[in-house]
């Protein structure tokens, strides 16, 4: 079985990769429900996983003028999912191919005024409700913002924590294995890269629904106006720009 999405796409590319590497982890198992992915033959798509990944780390270790290293893992991440096919059969390889291509792509691909808003957010109850009020905000419509931004902050802070419980744990068999190549060039990487995002991004799909029901246009133009005056207050570096909320995304009331 072959991907549906083209490989040369180097986010496509990196997105079966990642996905890969996750599935192969021990660590990561208990978190296949939160990303949405529910298939009966467990162990066998970790083996299928191992297997793609182990390929990967070989190739890793040869020399440029030895390797076409993105020829070969096209032939690798195939043979992962005819792995699966062949263990699990074709529609639940389907829906591992539909899961990465759907979920752990696209989830990839989340856009920077996103990201800089799940940090907005998290930040917003920790600021007095009058100083945010005077952007523009009625009273009234912040003290429901802060109760959807203490939501938002209490998930993200949960996720934190159990991704870095799961990072915590000893490194045994596979998971040392794959711990060990991940941390070749950089000891402090993390074989769990991407799994954070993968699992903040829907959640914070659903706190930005709830705030674009809850502010009118106005109210929303007053919203943008005080993330882009915590960037500019807080985040030097960066463009207060960042925190722009494009036309698509703005106000459903």
């Amino acid at each position: 079985m072959n991907p549906t999405l083209d490989l040369a796409n180097l986010d496509v590319f990196y997105a079966y990769r990642t996905a890969i590497r996750l599935l192969s982890l021990d660590r990561v198992t208990p978190f296949w429900p939160d990303l949405g992915l529910r298939l009966d033959g467990v162990e066998e798509v970790k083996t299928a996983a191992r297997r793609c990944f182990r390929a990967e780390i070989e190739l890793e270790a040869l020399e440029d003028d030895e390797r076409d290293f993105d020829g070969m893992m096209a032939v690798h991440i195939a043979a992962f999912l005819t792995d699966v096919e062949r263990t699990q059969g074709t529609a639940a390889a389907a829906q591992l191919r539909a899961w990465i291509e759907e979920r752990v792509y696209f989830l990839g691909l989340e856009p920077e005024w996103q990201m800089m808003w799940h940090v907005l957010v998290a930040w917003l109850p920790r600021r007095k409700e009058d100083r945010v009020a005077s952007f523009g905000l009625p009273l009234g419509k912040v003290a429901k913002l802060f109760e959807i931004a203490r939501a938002w902050a209490e998930t993200a802070d949960a996720l934190d924590r159990r991704i870095a419980e799961a990072d915590a744990l000893p490194l045994e068999g596979w998971d040392a294995e794959a711990y060990a190549a991940y941390r070749r060039d950089d000891p402090d990487l993390s074989a769990l890269a991407g799994l954070s995002q993968r699992l903040a991004a829907p959640a914070f799909e659903r706190t930005w629904g709830a705030i674009r029901r809850l502010l009118g246009p106005a109210e929303m133009d007053a919203l943008e106006r005080w993330g882009q005056a915590e960037v500019l207050a807080h985040m030097e570096r960066i463009s207060h720009h960042s925190a722009r909320i494009p036309p698509e995304s703005r106000s459903l009331s």
